[in-house]
């Protein structure tokens, strides 16, 4: 009878091991990608050694139809071209990518959708929004927005790979795979 107790113990234990190692999620919110990408950005962009860039309190939002991540930004230009600094919103957008090498979130194909700047005239925000949306764009890809946790990628001596990233109605959801 204690034999077959023994036996029994050791198969619960393998199955209820077994059960443990399938497919988990781990969901990302947008206000965690809010908070990192307001973090990244707190440190002022100098661009062409002529201006100087000021990105805060990003708005972050995830569209589901499209798979891109909208952020909108307040910005503080300075430069010696001009008399006083110019304030205003940028617009930005892009794909979310995960970065196996490095845990990572990263923004892919980054685009300036909108820049406006307050007091500027016509024809310097046309030039201003011409270098916003190449320079911004070329500088914003590639941005690590989150790291994933080293504790969400092991449990116990079981490794998990990304199987799938999805933006869902409650935010970034990243379905990680038992690694064979």
């Amino acid at each position: 009878m204690m034999k077959y107790r023994f036996v029994f113990l050791v198969l619960w234990l393998i199955l209820s091991l077994t059960a443990c190692m399938g497919n988990r999620t781990v969901n990302i919110s947008e206000s965690q990608i809010q908070k990192k990408l307001n973090e990244h950005l707190s440190v002022p962009i100098a661009l062409l050694k002529v201006f100087d860039v000021q990105l805060s309190n990003a708005l972050v939002k995830f569209d589901k139809s499209t798979g891109r991540m909208h952020s909108t930004l307040d910005t503080n230009l300075t430069s010696k071209l001009f008399d006083e600094a110019l304030t205003g919103k940028i617009d930005i957008s892009g794909k979310l990518r995960f970065d196996a090498a490095t845990s990572s979130i990263v923004l892919d194909d980054a685009q300036i959708e909108n820049f406006n700047l307050n007091g500027l005239d016509n024809k310097h925000a046309e030039l201003i929004n011409a270098l916003a949306k190449t320079l911004g764009s070329q500088m914003l890809t590639g941005l690590t927005l989150y790291t994933v946790k080293p504790e969400d990628l092991t449990i116990g001596s079981t490794h998990y790979n990304p199987k799938d990233m999805q933006i869902t109605d409650n935010g970034l959801q990243i379905t990680l795979s038992p690694q064979p």
